[in-house]
């Protein structure tokens, strides 16, 4: 049982998604948007947990680095297009981690089934982290949004464009890492390109 705690705690960030999703938009509560940041947090630690449990316990599985990346991107992705509905975040950040995920996504299962394996950037941690920092500061707005108290601390965030500038390196980190994923797998497309022909 406790082999399979890893793959538990990638199946769990999946279902607890659309909880999340659903609880930030079906709703203008305090106490079920706290919940959904809490849930968020917990989500967010089984994606740095889930890894490090499968390398301690030896237990890394194929399916494990299928599903692990593919959890992330659903949470992720998810979190961002609700954020974005809900007027948080800016459209074209949301656009640039959808576009990037798809870009990367793809190419990992084009290099899977040719036998391939994709050589990661030392730098996706730099983008999780923007991305989670992003996150959490678009979830908290929404819990400050339900006390007039905190409005001036609102306003002189984005006076200040603290916001602004947590998000657009979000993007810009974003984007970066997908063009960095294409170069570092520049010899496999250039393969497949001329196989192509």
């Amino acid at each position: 049982m406790i082999h399979n705690i890893p793959n538990i705690l990638t199946i769990f960030r999946i279902v607890i998604t659309p909880l999340i999703v659903w609880l930030l938009i079906g709703f203008d509560s305090l106490a079920l948007h706290a919940l959904a940041l809490v849930l968020f947090l917990i989500a967010s630690l089984s994606d740095l947990f889930d890894g490090i449990l499968a390398r301690k316990l030896k237990v890394v599985s194929e399916f494990g680095k299928f599903m692990d990346p593919l959890a992330d991107k659903i949470l992720v992705n998810s979190t961002f297009i609700t954020l974005n509905i809900l007027d948080v975040m800016p459209i074209w950040i949301t656009a640039v981690i959808i576009l990037r995920d798809g870009l990367v996504t793809t190419l990992r299962w084009v290099m899977l089934a040719n036998g391939a394996s994709m050589n990661t950037s030392k730098i996706a941690k730099l983008k999780t982290t923007f991305q989670y920092v992003s996150m959490y500061v678009g979830l908290v707005f929404i819990l400050f949004g339900h006390f007039e108290a905190l409005d001036l601390i609102v306003a002189w965030l984005e006076e200040w464009f603290v916001t602004e500038t947590i998000f657009t390196l979000t993007g810009l980190v974003t984007a970066y890492t997908g063009f960095n994923y294409l170069w570092i797998n520049r010899a496999f497309l250039k393969t497949l390109l001329t196989e192509s022909e």
